[in-house]
């Protein structure tokens, strides 16, 4: 099974290739997919002229932060801002302003430089609504676990492309790391946007299960797929090599039964798949009902402290400007001396 999935992941990338490279403007060879984490993390894919074009959670908290929640469209120091607005309104981010907060942010661009731009103006956007709130947080480059680093250092490849590639592969049906290695980091952030458009109605709680059950329809009926395949190219090759005038009846009606099989077979599978697509959206649906209520229960439970906390903002802005531009001044002054 797994030198099919091998076939399989090969197919699958000339195919994602060929769509990138066949519908892919110059301006969406230059999105950016950056990553934020409070507690909350969520993904954020970043046009050319820093629009938010998708924004994903990336674990249960961040679904309870981005239910209702539309950044599409705004411009990135807009959704930031909001973010950790939102942020604070639910209690993720302390509303005090002596407890210090740390937000870890990454950026993936096919271009070096850009990439470098985008992370560095995050990081300042972040910066800048901890400052217009009057609070000690700041920016940080994401770090990773010793083995993480060690898994990439052993790959070739930096830690954040390592990210991005694991991303993609657990969204795509059957990419395999060996192959989502050897993709460029555009071809990587397609992948990623095109599957999390698919997956959009799916609850992240809910994405694990949907990939299993996927990807155990794609094992049912791929292969029987491609066998019937394999058997009209051969019916096929039979009637091409009659010689002229003999009859060809018999091979004809074997062809015929055996595309109508075929044709049967892939509406079977299209329907299934359809089905439990369908089945995640309702439960997907239920589940971010229940996220509504998280939301409404956090922003209640913390009201009292955020309002307060609003009506001292501009006071405490100004008292503590200096203090925190110091505190964020240290995580830079780390990073050059590292």
């Amino acid at each position: 099974m797994k030198k099919f999935k091998f076939v399989l992941s090969f197919i699958a990338i000339f195919a994602l290739v060929g769509i990138i490279v066949g519908c892919s403007t110059t301006a969406q060879a230059e999105d950016s997919y950056v990553t934020l984490d409070i507690n909350p993390s969520i993904e954020l894919i970043v046009s050319p002229r820093d629009k938010v074009i998708y924004a994903n959670p990336l674990n249960e908290d961040a679904e309870v932060i981005l239910v209702d929640l539309d950044l599409v469209g705004m411009d990135l120091e807009d959704a930031i801002d909001l973010i950790i607005e939102t942020s604070i309104e639910l209690g993720y981010i302390a509303a005090d302003e002596d407890v210090e907060t740390y937000v870890s942010v990454s950026a993936i661009n096919e271009d070096a430089q850009i990439q470098e731009r985008i992370q560095n103006k995050v990081k300042e956007h972040v910066n800048n609504a901890f400052q217009n709130k009057g609070l000690m947080g700041r920016a940080q480059d994401k770090g990773y676990t010793p083995e993480f680093l060690e898994e990439a250092e052993n790959y070739g490849v930096t830690p954040g492309f390592l990210f991005l590639a694991k991303e993609a592969v657990v969204l795509s049906d059957d990419l395999l790391i060996e192959d989502a290695l050897l993709l460029t980091r555009a071809e990587l952030i397609e992948i990623v946007k095109v599957a999390r458009e698919a997956q959009r109605d799916v609850a992240f709680e809910l994405r694990a299960a949907f990939h299993e059950d996927r990807d155990a329809l794609i094992e049912e009926y791929v292969p029987q797929i491609e066998a019937l395949e394999t058997q009209i190219a051969d019916v096929e090759a039979q009637i091409a090599a009659l010689e002229e005038g003999a009859d060809a009846t018999e091979l004809e009606a074997t062809l015929t039964d055996l595309n109508e099989q075929l044709d049967a077979l892939k509406t079977e599978f299209h329907d299934e798949m359809a089905a439990v697509r369908d089945e995640f959206h309702t439960q997907s649906e239920a589940l971010r009902e229940s996220f509504r209520e998280a939301k409404t229960q956090r922003r209640q439970e913390h009201q009292n402290e955020v309002n307060q906390f609003r009506e001292d903002m501009e006071q405490r802005r100004d008292q503590m400007r200096d203090r925190i531009r110091d505190y964020q001044n240290e995580e830079d002054n780390s990073n050059k001396s590292e």
